[in-house]
């Protein structure tokens, strides 16, 4: 089920920006070779008014871990990460496998038809196993892209066909 412009049944005013069919999933933080591994998506806001919260899905967890959700005003013609808008931080441990888990914003404004996105890491031992949406549907996300990056390729890559199973919930004015 895409969430895209579908507004929760106990909440006028939020619209909920994403795609929350789980499939398989793609591993960030620290990994035992030394590299750390993130992932990021971008998204297209659907209406005017103030990014509240953006949820990930976590199908595994691996130790404990602080982490960090970075969003950035996006250039989708040039594949450009430009200002930070909003830096926040969620501590992660295995009672939150396989929950939703909310990473929530100070008041972000928005406007209709602006790009964002947003890219997560985790510091300390611990791994995330975040949640894609299924391979099996073509471009799942049209709004927007999946970003993969590591230590070792820090500008990562875009994949138009991929997207992260997430869900940016905007309070609408």
């Amino acid at each position: 089920m895409e969430w895209s412009n579908i507004k929760p049944a106990n909440t006028d005013n939020i619209v909920s920006v994403g795609n929350n069919s789980i499939g398989p999933y793609y591993w960030v933080g620290h990994c035992m070779n030394g590299i750390e591994y993130y992932a990021g998506q971008t998204f297209t806001c659907t209406t005017n008014g103030t990014l509240k919260r953006i949820k990930l899905y976590p199908s595994i967890v691996f130790g404990e871990t602080d982490a960090r959700l970075s969003l950035y005003a996006f250039d989708g013609g040039s594949h450009a990460w430009k200002e930070v808008k909003a830096e926040v931080k969620q501590h992660v441990n295995k009672s939150m496998e396989g929950h939703w888990i909310s990473f929530e914003l100070p008041a972000v404004p928005v406007e209709k038809g602006s790009k964002l996105g947003f890219k997560l890491s985790c510091n300390s031992g611990g791994m995330l196993a975040i949640a894609e949406c299924p391979w099996s549907t073509f471009n799942p996300y049209p709004d927007g892209e999946e970003w993969i990056g590591s230590s070792e390729a820090m500008e990562g890559n875009f994949h138009k066909d991929f997207d992260l199973a997430f869900e940016a919930q905007i309070e609408t004015r």
